[in-house]
């Protein structure tokens, strides 16, 4: 059997791997800005690719949304009540990151798409997406209450030498 983490590991892990995701779509903007900018990045002035990709990102958005949403409400009622505390976090972990995943992805294409035609309000989507991400970020409070723990697991959850 492995040996036990303290709550204050456990939701570092998380927070790492969490806002790592969210670096990584903030970074990706701010170069697409920089070279957009900087005059690295000559667009063709194709009005139909701009279109297309304006229709995309207005459909990915709310579906990466909605889906991240639903799935990780979905997986999180598939967690045992009686299940122990390091099970039901580790599976968390994972379900975090598939919503996680479901939101990355039209944050990402919103970069994608500005780099690609040269408009930078295809970025207003991408900050969305972080934004969206930094409400749903994982604390002990949004942890407790989405699983369901129990008194005694919050409270095992809240003390940094908790052991998990």
């Amino acid at each position: 059997m492995s040996e036990p983490i303290s709550s204050k590991n456990f939701l570092t892990n998380v927070s790492i791997i969490y806002f790592s995701l969210v670096m990584v779509m903030t970074m990706f903007g701010a170069v697409v800005v920089y070279l957009l900018s900087a005059g690295m990045i000559i667009a063709d002035e194709d009005v139909q690719l701009l279109v297309a990709l304006r229709y995309t990102v207005l459909i990915l958005v709310p579906i990466g949304v909605g889906s991240g949403y639903y799935i990780y409400k979905k997986l999180l009622s598939s967690i045992d009540p009686k299940a122990t505390l390091k099970e039901k976090l580790f599976k968390f972990q994972g379900f975090i990151l598939i919503r996680s995943a479901c939101l990355e992805f039209p944050g990402l294409f919103g970069c994608v798409a500005a780099m690609i035609s040269g408009d930078q309000t295809f970025l207003l989507y991408t900050a969305i997406i972080v934004v969206l991400f930094v409400l749903w970020r994982p604390t002990v409070t949004a942890i407790s209450d989405d699983i369901g723990l129990s008194m005694d697991e919050r409270s095992i959850l809240e003390d940094p030498q908790g052991k998990i």
